[in-house]
């Protein structure tokens, strides 16, 4: 989380405070606004793409240390 800056409420504040208000400078103006969050939608097609996430992460984890530097140097581009 990123901390406050500056006095609270005076022109030089930028960051957030307490995960609630965020404080920035524009280029004409000073914005204090409040940081929404994002809901977590649970949707078929998301609870699919995330089973997949874990069966690659499971596989990954599987692999022992040479075949996962091996899939590394292949993803690096160094083969």
């Amino acid at each position: 989380m990123a901390k406050l800056k500056g006095p609270l409420f005076s022109n030089d504040a930028h960051g957030t405070l307490g995960g609630v208000l965020t404080f920035s400078k524009r280029k004409l103006v000073k914005q204090v606004r409040f940081q929404k969050k994002q809901k977590d939608r649970v949707t078929p097609s998301r609870i699919t793409q995330r089973g997949y996430f874990q069966m690659a992460v499971s596989w990954w984890n599987e692999l022992t240390k040479p075949e996962q530097n091996e899939w590394a140097a292949i993803g690096r581009g160094d083969c």
